[in-house]
């Protein structure tokens, strides 16, 4: 996005000399929100949607007129009917500051009420994230509107993964070092908290730029600002029958599967130009499969999303030594009548995850041992949600 600002002085100079007579006042019509690619999902209780689930909330910020100059706040109405490229740089949130917007049966309330201004002409420009920060809603402090009511210019907001244990501890088998030669690993035993990923939500941005009255509405289309991470167990064992035929063999059971180590807590959205990393972590451990779960997968049988869920990680590709974080994936089973066995694996290095899409762990097994491999899921990379590529327009 391209920063004008030769054309932006010399308009706001041109409209300071010039003084309009037009309605500035509120004309009665109510500026109303709606997402129109989002439908009601009344079971989404946790982890990636494509739908806002009912009874959610989400906040907004809201700009219409700049202000005179850098410290005049005093609103210069010639501006509204500028684009937002043109005015930016001396807007401020003056129509939403935070603003929490109710989802239910498909409608999107607030209070009090905002009205369009009189003239047809005016460009408003809305901003959203996605959960609302309310305590009520159990979404306290996910969100950080780093923007304040005076802020000049796009806002910024910070989404940060709330570190929530379970109140119980793991013991990791942690890859503490690997041998980029032979492909051999150091461990040693780490305890770990145990989180409760149920906690995590699917953090979602959306804007809406240069909007005017007569379109009636504003829409919002949420993009997701998270990587998604499932899990597959794949068992390609066979064996042959008395007649030669191929049928399945030996089933895998999947004692336990938990993913450990340092994450990375944040990622901060500046509707202007792209995303950022701050230095912040947490350790810990989630776990896929509990321990003495005991997940049976038969001979040439496959098992998806195993454990019955979907991680939500902060990716950060600018970081080439962990992008999610220094992690290690811990896998104890047992292969038909054999010992347990735990093996644990670091991020392979070709697994490079972007924000906005799923992804699946694949576990292959091919006789007692097996191969991890990541794949973007089918139909499962979320709208233009990449963190290397941003675009908001």
């Amino acid at each position: 996005m391209k920063i004008r600002y030769y054309i932006f002085t010399f308009l706001l100079l041109l409209a300071a000399c010039e003084k309009t007579d037009v309605n500035t006042e509120p004309d009665g019509s109510e500026i109303k929100f709606t997402l129109s690619d989002v439908q009601v999902d009344v079971e989404s209780k946790a982890g990636p949607v494509n739908r806002l689930p009912d009874g959610s909330a989400f906040g907004v910020l809201g700009y219409c007129q700049a202000q005179t100059a850098p410290n005049d706040q005093t609103l210069n109405e010639s501006t509204g009917s500028l684009p937002w490229d043109q005015k930016k740089t001396l807007c401020r949130p003056h129509l939403f500051y935070n603003q929490k917007v109710s989802y239910s049966g498909g409608v999107c309330t607030y209070t009090p009420v905002q009205n369009w201004y009189g003239p047809v002409d005016y460009q408003y420009s809305f901003f959203a994230y996605y959960p609302y920060n309310d305590a009520a809603l159990d979404n306290d402090d996910y969100f950080t509107i780093i923007t304040n009511e005076n802020t000049l210019g796009a806002p910024k907001v910070k989404f940060s993964i709330p570190e929530i244990s379970k109140g119980v501890t793991r013991t990791v088998q942690y890859i503490v070092s690997k041998d980029t030669g032979t492909g051999s690993v150091t461990t040693e035993q780490r305890e770990f908290n145990v989180l409760d990923d149920s906690k995590v939500p699917d953090a979602m941005v959306a804007q809406s730029i240069d909007v005017t009255k007569a379109g009636g509405t504003v829409p919002l289309n949420f993009l997701h600002m998270l990587t998604g991470l499932n899990f597959q167990v794949n068992n390609y064992n066979a064996k042959e029958d008395e007649t030669g035929a191929q049928v399945p063999g030996y089933p895998v059971v999947i004692h336990s599967l938990v993913l450990a180590g340092k994450f990375y807590r944040s990622i901060e959205i500046n509707f202007d130009s792209n995303y950022g990393y701050p230095d912040e972590t947490f350790d810990g451990a989630y776990m896929i499969v509990d321990d003495e779960a005991n997940i049976s997968v038969g001979g040439l049988e496959s098992v998806s999303q195993i454990g019955g869920k979907t991680l939500l990680l902060v990716s950060n590709l600018g970081d080439s030594e962990g992008y999610i974080g220094d992690l290690t994936l811990e896998i104890t089973y047992s292969f038909g009548s054999s010992q347990r066995k735990t093996q644990s694996f670091s991020r392979p290095e070709n697994f490079m995850p972007a924000g906005g899409t799923i992804y699946t762990a694949q576990l292959n097994f091919i006789g007692d041992s097996f191969v991890l491999n990541f794949i973007i899921d089918n139909n499962t990379q979320w709208e233009d949600g990449g963190d290397s590529d941003i675009t908001f327009e």
